[in-house]
């Protein structure tokens, strides 16, 4: 059988944060999971229209072999809050495009967990019907994203400073989805007591959705 109604939750933190290790947490508890960062790269290494709209855009210098270039694009991008928003003008729809088709596919899982740091700027804040946030430190989401060596700690802390912090994205969500409610989940300790956060969240979020719309304060 499939659920009615589905639950839509954007699961969203910034880099560092242990959104995408929540995000397997949850999908163990049976979550449904959408990852944008994974739909923007195969768009990215896909769609030729997007790839000639690209470098109409920000030239050849951020093209290799007729695609664009993540790391060459990052470069740009997270140096120019201009630069930042044509690319996503460019990428949005279509990531909205294939986040529809991806909602609407039957599934088992009594709710979807749409991942991005941008769930709520981008082109499917309108859908969500609660919000996680996965906060932490500073320090801790830097140490995060560099531990794999693709970025440097200068480039971690280029781009946290142009994402909005968890403040900015409540407050924005409040405005997007009026009424809808936001867990925060607290991904400064262990990875053990981030599991028990996170079984505890999935727990309350089902069955405050899941109510009446009228019950949900």
């Amino acid at each position: 059988m499939t659920y009615t109604p589905h639950c839509v939750i954007g699961l969203t933190g910034n880099l560092g944060s242990g959104k995408s290790t929540v995000a397997h947490i949850a999908e163990g508890l049976g979550a449904r999971i959408i990852d944008s960062d994974r739909t923007v790269h195969n768009l990215l290494a896909c769609d030729t229209d997007l790839a000639l709209e690209i470098e109409n855009e920000f030239g050849s210098s951020v093209m290799r072999n007729g695609w664009p270039d993540r790391s060459s694009l990052a470069q740009v991008v997270f140096n120019d809050a201009a630069a930042l928003r044509q690319l996503e003008d460019l990428i949005f729809p279509r990531v909205a495009r294939q986040t529809n088709k991806q909602l609407a596919q039957p599934t088992r899982s009594p709710a979807t967990l749409i991942e991005a740091i941008k769930v709520i700027e981008g082109p499917t804040g309108k859908l969500l019907d609660a919000l996680w946030l996965v906060v932490s430190t500073v320090d801790l989401q830097v140490s995060r994203a560099t531990t794999s060596g693709r970025i440097s700690e200068d480039e971690a802390k280029r781009r946290l400073a142009v994402q909005s912090d968890t403040a900015e994205k409540e407050r924005l969500f409040k405005i997007v989805r009026p009424g809808r409610p936001i867990w925060k989940i607290d991904n400064r300790s262990s990875e053990a007591d981030l599991v028990k956060r996170v079984a505890e969240t999935w727990k309350q979020t089902l069955s405050v959705v899941h109510q009446p719309e009228s019950s949900v304060s």
